[in-house]
Formats: C-alpha cells, structure tokens, sequence
C-alpha cells in the first residue's frame, strides 16, 4: 500500500513540476504580424538585454526572422517612437536582409507599459526596410511582448 502512495505522489509532483516548466517556457514571448502573417517566440528566444546606453527586445522566429526594439535606457513606461537612431526597430527577414523602421517613409512606436529590472512589457507597431531596397516596405503590426533581461 506504501508503495502506491509514493507512486502516485511521485506521479503528481512529477505532473506539477511539468506543467510549472511549461508555464516558465511561456512566460516570456514576443509576438507580432509581419505583412499579415502570424509569428510568436516563446522562452529562450524571446528575450531582453541592457547595455550601457540602450536595452533590446528580441523575438527570433522560424526561417531566421528577428525583429528586435532599441530604446534608450531612459525610455520607460509609456509610447516611444522608433523612427530616429538610437530609438527603432530591426526585422531581419528570411533572406537574411536587415529592414530598419528609422529609414525614409517609415514609421514605428513601442508602447512600455512595465519596465523593471528583471522584465519588459509593451507592444509595438513599425514600417521597415532595408537601405538599399525603397520599394519593399514591411508592415509589422499587434506586436506584443513580456521579456526577462538576461
């Protein structure tokens, strides 16, 4: 009879401890629409990092995409716009092509509504496109994120 217990209290802590993990790999995502299309990070790949002058939001995403949000340090909660170098957006598409929202006849605004040591929340909205290529401008909307820093 003891050993019926343990297992089905082995099989329940077993359980519980899973189902924590899967909430933990949630916790932190990043997504958007880019051009319409659905994209989502999820744990690992969807994250924060400070340096010295700025922080960075990342999503990476399947066949390379990145979209990743640069925002002075000083940048809190409130709506940010993203159009002007150190403040904007980066999507780097599957061709591995660089598209920024701080060029010509684009436009971008992140939302923070949580900023603390640890974590970011917001969303965000941006046009991009790469530097050398003026006709091919990527539309990435309903951007939302909640991000530890590493």
């Amino acid at each position: 009879m003891k050993i019926k217990l343990l297992a089905i209290l082995g099989l329940f802590f077993l359980t519980v401890s899973c189902n924590k993990d899967e909430v933990d790999s949630k916790s932190n995502f990043f997504r958007a629409k880019i051009d319409g299309k659905a994209v989502e990070a999820i744990g690992a790949t969807a994250y924060a990092v400070k340096n010295t002058n700025e922080y960075n939001i990342y999503g990476a995403f399947e066949n390379n995409q990145v979209i990743y949000l640069q925002l002075e340090n000083s940048k809190g909660v409130g709506t940010h716009q993203i159009t002007a170098n150190p403040n904007f957006a980066f999507y780097t598409d599957a061709s591995g092509t660089g598209n920024r929202s701080d060029r010509n006849g684009t436009t971008g605004e992140v939302t923070i509504s949580e900023k603390t040591d640890t974590n970011v929340k917001g969303t965000f909205k941006f046009t991009a496109k790469d530097s050398n290529n003026s006709t091919k401008i990527y539309t990435v909307t309903e951007g939302e994120f909640s991000v530890a820093f590493r």
